[in-house]
């Protein structure tokens, strides 16, 4: 796991490196009124911790990740501490039969005390749906990470698993410690399309901005006028990842790695973050470099917990550039 260790930089210093800053997420209560039950601790998910052996072989296996940190919980007035900054997790979720397995790994906290699935959206709080934290007592020790957890549970309520597998962004992973027993770090599930092997689940890598700008073109708008249109992007990532379009104005984004392993994007799905942000996406990945190294057994990407980088609004002259600071965490799904 030595690669992990030296291509993961957390959110906090993509904001900072990009010269943006964290967006601050809205206080809301799971009841709406702003009280303590927005701690999400109400209506525990009842799970028995079984082997992953137990599912049934016929389900289909749907396959889940989530990039947690602090600045993504959300804090209730007069409620417990949340939002550790100098947290990060990385989280890998599968859903077969009544079967949730996790492999998660996690850094710059306390030990966890907790560890939860919660049913929320994006800047709101939610009761516990499933709940990981037996398998706290299992915790192993990684290269370059504080420590990992893998494990699976049985879920008796069909009704969660298939809300949660229809609507993962309606739901999120949320890791706690004894310093932020609201939760240290947090953050929205998105589905994984194409799957990948579980057993390997911690294999997969993050890699974060280091310093970024997605950068616009003054150009007719289909509506008529002139407005900012995507025309590249240039970014280093953690373990100088770079990332741009293949050429201007293609559309087709490119991750190469210093090992000249290469993959190219196509879009599956996005997900708004805000008007501030750019959205967050899920990307198909094609090899487009060596057929060995760091981004060759690449096959998916996820860009998540982004920062910034909209487009200028309002009237621009033809032809003008824009470059504008963004941060975001690139999530690699290996086959």
């Amino acid at each position: 796991m030595k690669r992990t260790k030296a291509i993961l930089i957390g959110t906090t210093a993509v904001a900072a490196a990009a010269g943006v800053g964290l967006a601050v997420l809205p206080a809301v209560a799971a009841d709406g009124k702003g009280s303590a039950a927005g701690s999400g601790h109400a209506g525990h998910g009842a799970a028995e911790v079984v082997t992953a052996r137990g599912a049934d072989a016929k389900a289909k296996a749907w396959y889940f990740a989530a990039g947690l940190n602090g600045a993504n919980e959300v804090p209730v007035p007069g409620g417990p501490a949340v939002g550790d900054r100098d947290g990060q997790a990385l989280q890998f979720v599968r859903v077969q039969g009544d079967r949730v397995s996790v492999a998660v790994k996690f850094r710059g906290t306390d030990k966890p005390t907790a560890l939860h699935i919660h049913q929320g959206k994006r800047g709101t709080n939610g009761g516990v749906k499933i709940d990981f934290t037996p398998l706290l007592s299992r915790i192993t020790y990684l290269d370059g990470w504080k420590g990992a957890v893998t494990g699976t549970v049985k879920v008796k309520d069909k009704a969660v698993l298939e809300e949660f597998v229809k609507n993962p962004n309606g739901f999120y992973a949320n890791l706690h410690t004894a310093r932020f027993p609201g939760g240290a770090v947090r953050a929205q599930f998105h589905r994984v399309t194409q799957g990948f092997p579980f057993a390997k689940a911690l294999d997969n890598f993050q890699a974060s901005v280091v310093k970024g700008r997605q950068v616009y073109e003054c150009k007719k708008a289909p509506a008529g006028g002139w407005s900012f249109q995507q025309r590249d992007v240039t970014a280093t990532l953690g373990g100088k990842i770079a990332h741009s379009f293949v050429a201007p104005n293609s559309g087709t984004p490119q991750w190469i790695a210093p090992d000249r392993s290469a993959v190219t994007g196509t879009l599956i799905s996005k997900v708004d973050n805000g008007a501030r942000n750019i959205p967050e996406l899920v990307l198909k990945a094609t090899r487009s470099g060596r057929a060995s190294g760091l981004l060759a057994r690449n096959h998916e990407i996820l860009r998540l917990n982004t920062v910034g980088g909209v487009a200028p609004r309002g009237s621009c002259a033809k032809g003008a550039i824009a470059k504008v600071a963004y941060g975001a965490d690139y999530v690699f799904i290996l086959k």
